[in-house]
């Protein structure tokens, strides 16, 4: 079975973007936690988090909004596919979406925090540089292999334990997601992840 990161689509120039991270969040201590597999219920606020839309693309929304960093947002439908297909256990936390004329957009709207991580990098076959922070983490990968082997057979989607910022996703979970018409997110090779790095 083939592997992919889950990533933002970068070339269709009409998707609305979220190119900022909301002041509750950069000022939250425990923020770090959304991108490490463990809950965040107990701290996240009761009223939804505000995302905005940049002014500096486009406005279509799509099911998984592009954002700069690591959120993946995503629609009511998505969530919802989520729920019913990937078997794995993900925290949906509702937030809303301000539009480029300062609106709410009335669609619902989810960041999704997927929980637990894998070890399944292959370490040997791999080149990347550990984290200078944290040794155990590794921040930057070169050529990213993966141990299909260490890989429990339910899962389908799920963070990396070496770097949970990334999101690993089953080709026939990204089938479906793509099947049932769902936009905004890119599944991307891992043979292609950390070329732009060089180094190999």
């Amino acid at each position: 079975m083939n592997y992919y990161l889950w990533t933002r689509e970068e070339d269709d120039r009409s998707l609305a973007w979220i190119m900022s991270t909301p002041a509750f969040l950069m000022d939250h201590p425990k923020e770090y936690q959304l991108y490490e597999g463990v809950s965040v219920r107990s701290w996240w606020l009761r009223e939804p988090v505000v995302y905005n839309l940049s002014d500096e693309r486009g406005i279509r929304l799509s099911d998984a909004i592009p954002c700069v960093g690591h959120d993946i947002i995503v629609s009511e439908e998505l969530k919802r596919l989520l729920e019913e297909r990937s078997g794995a256990d993900i925290e949906f936390l509702s937030v809303r979406i301000l539009n480029q004329k300062q609106r709410l957009v009335p669609e619902p709207y989810f960041l999704m925090n997927l929980l637990g991580t894998v070890d399944c990098v292959d370490l040997e076959r791999s080149k990347f540089k550990r984290s200078a922070i944290r040794p155990d983490l590794i921040s930057t990968f070169y050529l990213l292999v993966l141990d299909e082997s260490r890989i429990p057979a339910d899962k389908k989607l799920f963070r990396l334990k070496h770097s949970p910022k990334l999101v690993v996703i089953r080709e026939d979970l990204g089938r479906e997601i793509l099947d049932a018409g769902c936009d905004g997110m890119f599944f991307l090779d891992l043979e292609e992840y950390g070329k732009e790095w060089g180094r190999r």
